[in-house]
């Protein structure tokens, strides 16, 4: 039997403390044997106000474990690259400890926003691991030395265990149960529990909403230009321009504060834009194409599945 630690960090989301607890339960149920045993770990006190507002209890501190076979991390709301930084910064008192624990551990997760948690503490950084898609600068400036693709849904490395954000940590679970107990229990519970099969790829739910999260207001001035001139060329030297910066500058500026280059951010701005064409108008895709910028539609085509994994007229079928 595992005996897995659920730390569970302040502004924890309770869907996540709540569905693993319910996915290790159903893995014992479907077994019909004890499986795994759970404790809730609070970080500073033995309690933990989730995101919602609601106070759980907790079997006991961080400080106060000292081995588990599975430390798992819940991930927390985002509110910010600011207050994400200062919520990191609270487990620098426990950095030794939460290292002596991981190396002891048969299994370390976290997902979402607790991989920054645990990334403060050193211990990822031998190691390869994904994170919530829109965290990319984020890791850039903290965390230069971690090797991180935001891309896959989730990631195993050795013993570590990572996955996206937020319900990443569904497909994540039934990856660990599979490992743990095999293909057979794992199936039982994806089938009794509906969970859907998602694809690998983070990249479907990328968004551009969420690069918008910074305080830098000259790029922010940009970022809204290049939404509302979605049909113009936006060539990195006409972005620069705009910008009244060189391109060089202009780049470092979209890495440093979007993680994304500025090619690539238009690219997703246009795909998205697309996207709402083909699900709130009855525009002919030819249209949509040229509407965001492109003029072939078998190439636009084409970017769309990759990112989506639906061509255009399938994508828009779902909403017929």
């Amino acid at each position: 039997m595992y005996n897995v630690a659920i730390i569970c960090p302040e502004g924890a989301l309770a869907t996540g403390i709540t569905g693993v607890i319910d996915i290790l339960n159903v893995a014992n149920i479907l077994a019909k044997k004890p499986m795994f045993s759970w404790q809730l770990v609070g970080v500073e006190t033995q309690s933990v106000k989730t995101s919602q507002g609601l106070t759980i209890a907790c079997d006991l501190k961080l400080a106060d474990l000292h081995s588990t076979d599975v430390m798992l991390w819940i991930g927390s709301q985002f509110e910010g690259p600011q207050k994400l930084w200062r919520a990191c910064r609270v487990f620098t008192p426990y950095r030794e400890h939460i290292n002596e624990l991981a190396r002891s551990s048969e299994y370390t997760i976290a997902t979402c926003t607790s991989v920054c948690y645990l990334a403060s503490s050193g211990f990822l950084d031998p190691y390869h691991v994904t994170s919530s898609w829109w965290l990319k600068a984020f890791y850039q400036r903290h965390f230069p030395q971690l090797k991180v693709s935001q891309e896959k849904v989730y990631l195993q490395d050795g013993k570590v265990i990572t996955s996206g954000a937020a319900q990443c940590y569904f497909t994540m679970m039934l990856h660990f149960i599979r490992q743990t107990c095999g293909i057979e229990l794992a199936d039982k519970l994806s089938s009794w529990l509906a969970i859907p099969e998602l694809t690998t790829s983070q990249q479907p739910y990328m968004q551009i909403g969420a690069f918008e999260l910074h305080q830098d207001e000259r790029l922010l001035a940009l970022q809204n230009y290049i939404k509302n001139n979605l049909s113009a060329p936006l060539t990195v030297e006409q972005m620069a321009k705009q910008l009244s910066v060189s391109e060089r500058t202009l780049i470092r500026r979209f890495q440093k504060q979007i993680g994304l280059t500025p090619s690539n951010y238009v690219r997703l701005a246009r795909l998205e834009k697309a996207k709402q064409l083909l699900r709130t108008t009855r525009i002919n895709t030819g249209d949509v194409v040229e509407q965001v910028g492109y003029q072939d539609i078998g190439s636009f085509n084409r970017i769309f599945k990759e990112q989506y994994g639906k061509t255009l007229n399938e994508y828009r079928a779902q909403f017929c």
